[in-house]
């Protein structure tokens, strides 16, 4: 899951252009030091936190071409990486993992069964990240150098979870300790070694040579990733060839890029939702029907064509509907006088028809279409407070404190690996919210979200039964106002090939490794 992080600064328009602090002159005196293939990717994330065991956010974006996890997940089917066979027994309890063999990390130490035991547990112990997904593993045996052998307390899908998440880390990194993988160094497997991390300026990557998979003519060889504030000045960058592959760049943009000869448009499915999270214990959406009068009052017609112009669709629940296990609803239709006649059935007093909505800079169409839904509501008579925070970290602040949080809490989406848990775990309860902006306690949700997690691995129907079952709960509760399955956009320089292979819907990152010249 995530909430982008990134930091507002100041940036200015040609050749001259300064980057988080970093002159374009001294971002091309970096792409100098080599005469290899170098790609310039620009975004506007400062990443926090890159300890692959912790991450669980934008971070990912890099450290997916540094890190690789166990299997793959792609077209419904776990395929291997850095496992070349496997098998559940004990109804799924106990897995045996045949690891690839020849495979280095970036130290040049092998990856055996002993480096696999001691990640897996070391990202257990350390109880952060995604680490709650295997948070039932009792035992890591190491029969052989090249098998591992996973003992679980509870059944679960392993070759789902383990092909999402769990990136194998170096023994030496683990060594190192926390702070020094949190503050960007990195022994992973992947194609990649991360080579320079200046926080909020700069990012490095350089190709692996001994990478296990190999290289081609024209792969690419550097990869320079600068924090670039200001959109206008990305899509400058974009344009002018200074830059190769920008990212999420805004829907109002894509027809006029795509216009130009030397920049082509990606427009590709993802797992990405986003929503707004009704807040279940502050008044007065703490009253159902207050709530389902919001679902009312969003105009998804306009939001899908005048603010995403056609690169979303109406979500059909919580869970996005390309993923297995996922329910079909009606998500809300714009009704004013419904929304008003909910609003007098609520029983909340006129005079306290007011709410705020928390939000963040940095995704333009989510500031669009809550300024719409205020317009909207303000002609029913329902007051919409709004609340920009101009960092996520700020923003991440305020939402999980009853004090500040406010009645809605904006939220982008995705799963952490290829299941319908991890849309509904959000909702989950959480004595202290550290996702669960909608403040939603429901014992018997969390139990269905518990026993579909346990099935999936030995009874998929069974699974998605129980999956069903907790969104319909969340849907009858209206928390939340989901609004937007969003593709994944970005534009990248016409000579650059393989950017259709390089996404897959599974994963948020680009696979750095598919394209080419």
């Amino acid at each position: 899951m995530t909430i982008d992080r990134r930091e507002i600064l100041k940036g200015a328009l040609g050749s001259s252009v300064a980057i988080a602090g970093l002159s374009w002159s001294s971002l091309q005196a970096v792409a100098k030091q080599a005469t290899q293939n170098t790609l310039t990717w620009i975004w506007d994330i400062a990443y926090q936190n890159m300890n692959p065991a912790i991450a669980n956010a934008a971070e990912l974006y890099v450290l997916g071409s540094v890190y690789e996890t166990l299997f793959a997940y792609k077209d419904g089917k776990v395929l291997p990486k850095l496992a070349t066979a496997w098998e559940g027994s004990e109804g799924g309890k106990t897995w045996t993992v045949k690891l690839r063999e020849g495979v280095k990390f970036h130290d040049g130490s092998p990856l055996n069964s002993a480096a696999v035991k001691k990640s897996f547990e070391y990202t257990r112990d350390l109880g952060k990240g995604n680490s709650y997904l295997i948070a039932g593993l009792e035992h890591v045996d190491t029969p052989d150098e090249h098998t591992v052998l996973f003992r679980f307390k509870d059944v679960i899908a392993f070759d789902l979870v383990a092909g999402g998440s769990g990136f194998v880390i170096g023994p030496a990194g683990i060594d190192k300790g926390d702070e020094w993988l949190n503050q960007g160094n990195a022994i992973g497997t992947g194609p990649y070694k991360l080579t320079q991390f200046q926080q909020g300026k700069l990012i490095v990557l350089d190709k692996f040579e001994d990478y296990w998979g190999g290289w081609k003519s024209g792969q690419i060889d550097r990869v320079l990733h600068p924090y670039v504030a200001e959109v206008s000045t990305r899509i400058q960058m974009i344009r002018s060839g200074e830059a190769n592959i920008c990212p999420r760049i805004p829907a109002s943009q894509i027809e006029s890029l795509k216009a130009l000869p030397n920049v082509s448009v990606a427009d590709i499915p993802s797992w990405r939702t986003q929503f707004y999270m009704i807040n279940t214990q502050k008044y007065p959406t703490d009253n159902l029907k207050f709530r389902q009068a919001l679902l009312s009052l969003w105009d998804h017609g306009s939001v899908l064509k005048d603010i995403f112009h056609g690169i979303a669709k109406k979500p059909v629940g919580p869970v996005v509907s390309t993923m297995w296990g996922h329910g079909s609803y009606d998500v809300g239709t714009y009704d004013p006088q419904k929304a008003l006649s909910l609003l007098e059935e609520s029983g909340i007093p006129k005079k306290d028809w007011k709410i705020k909505a928390l939000y963040y800079a940095g995704n333009q169409e989510q500031i669009d279409a809550i300024e719409l839904f205020r317009a909207n509501a303000e002609a029913v008579g329902l007051e919409v407070e709004l609340e920009l925070e101009a960092v996520a970290t700020t923003y991440n602040t305020k939402a999980r404190s009853p004090e500040t949080t406010g009645n809605l809490n904006a939220m982008v989406n995705w799963p952490g690996y290829p299941s319908p848990q991890d849309f509904l775990g959000i909702f989950k309860s959480e004595e202290k919210p550290v996702w669960n902006f909608s403040y939603y306690h429901d014992v018997e949700y969390d139990r269905l979200v518990g026993e579909g997690f346990k099935l999936e691995g030995v009874d998929k129907d069974a699974a998605t039964k129980a999956y069903i079952a907790a969104q319909d709960r969340v849907m009858q509760n209206a928390v939340a106002i989901f609004y937007a399955d969003v593709d994944r956009i970005l534009a990248y320089s016409s000579d650059i090939k393989g950017m259709e292979q390089a996404n897959n819907p599974a994963y948020e990152w680009i696979s750095l490794y598919s394209l080419s010249r």
